[in-house]
């Protein structure tokens, strides 16, 4: 069982990967180059086409629809939403160093709510691993950096919301006895509809009622939603098979992996100072994941009586 399980979560350690930067490829060409600007109202045809890609799964029979109450399943669903809107919020108002530093102030702030609300702690040889993780990412991505008081609230508000997401998707799997799929498939009709009330304060609805539509754009907003399905399923499968800080921790390397294509694909110029972050942010990573390998692999210390 703990062999398909791991199985499970290299699967979706693989697929989460894949669809991240496939996503964040095809949103970039579809907003520089189809000009469809209007990233919560994407977001809302996301979650749109998660809610029916999972309703075809569960007439396929690939899962059983488990009913939960809705105060369970609404704090995903509302951490989910403010997380997208202020993160949104954090980048228009600071600068991109600003924006990338506040997402690296997740790890620590995980940390903090899973010890002071769960008891939940980890080792301190763990501990030691965050460091060159976020190091390496900061020293790779974080520039310019500009405080003003509007957007280190929104930055603040942020984090705060991003990290109780992944800290609600991960605890509610298990309260709620759901497994990835059946939670998913609860809280995304909320999230469509938070999203499509939300797209009004975000986007540019004059440009969006004029927004002329053509077969091509038809067709990348079309494989962008079919990378959000995959974005969305194995958010919550990683999320409920390991934890926060592990989905934290992949979410670096996910950033590291951006990077690294944009240099190939976008022909962007590399530096010593982005290529110095990827090896350290790297190398954190590693040591992250043999550790928290070796730590699950050895045996219980016995109890005494």
């Amino acid at each position: 069982m703990a062999i398909s399980n791991n199985i499970v979560v290299i699967c979706g350690v693989i697929g989460n990967i894949s669809s991240v930067v496939g996503i964040v490829i095809m949103n970039k060409y579809i907003t520089d180059v189809d000009g469809f600007d209007f990233m919560v109202f994407l977001s809302f045809l996301h979650f749109l086409f998660t809610y029916i890609g999972l309703h075809i799964l569960l007439c396929l029979g690939v899962f059983k629809a488990n009913k939960a109450p809705l105060s369970g399943v609404m704090p995903v669903a509302l951490g989910s939403l403010m997380s997208v809107a202020f993160m949104n919020l954090n980048l228009s108002y600071n600068t991109v160093g600003f924006y990338q530093l506040s997402k690296l102030a997740c790890i620590p702030f995980t940390l903090f709510v899973q010890y002071l609300a769960y008891k939940q702690s980890v080792s301190k040889v763990v501990q030691l691993t965050l460091i060159p993780i976020t190091f390496g990412v900061g020293y790779a991505t974080v520039y310019d950096v500009n405080v003003n008081v509007i957007g280190s609230i929104f930055a603040t508000v942020a984090v705060v919301a991003t990290s109780l997401a992944q800290i609600f998707t991960n605890t509610y799997q298990k309260s709620l006895d759901c497994n990835p799929l059946q939670l998913l498939y609860l809280t995304s009709p909320l999230i469509t509809v938070g999203m499509l009330l939300l797209s009004p304060f975000f986007d540019d609805m004059t440009a969006l009622r004029n927004y002329k539509y053509t077969n091509e754009s038809i067709l990348h907003i079309s494989i962008s939603c079919f990378f959000a399905l995959g974005v969305n399923i194995s958010n919550y499968l990683v999320l409920g098979m390991t934890s926060p800080l592990t989905y934290q921790v992949l979410g670096h390397l996910k950033t590291v992996l951006i990077i690294m294509l944009g240099f190939l694909i976008f022909n962007k110029a590399i530096d010593s100072r982005n290529l110095t972050g990827i090896l350290i942010a790297m190398a954190g990573v590693i040591s992250y994941t043999e550790i928290t390998r070796r730590q699950k692999a050895a045996p219980p210390l016995p109890t005494t009586r």
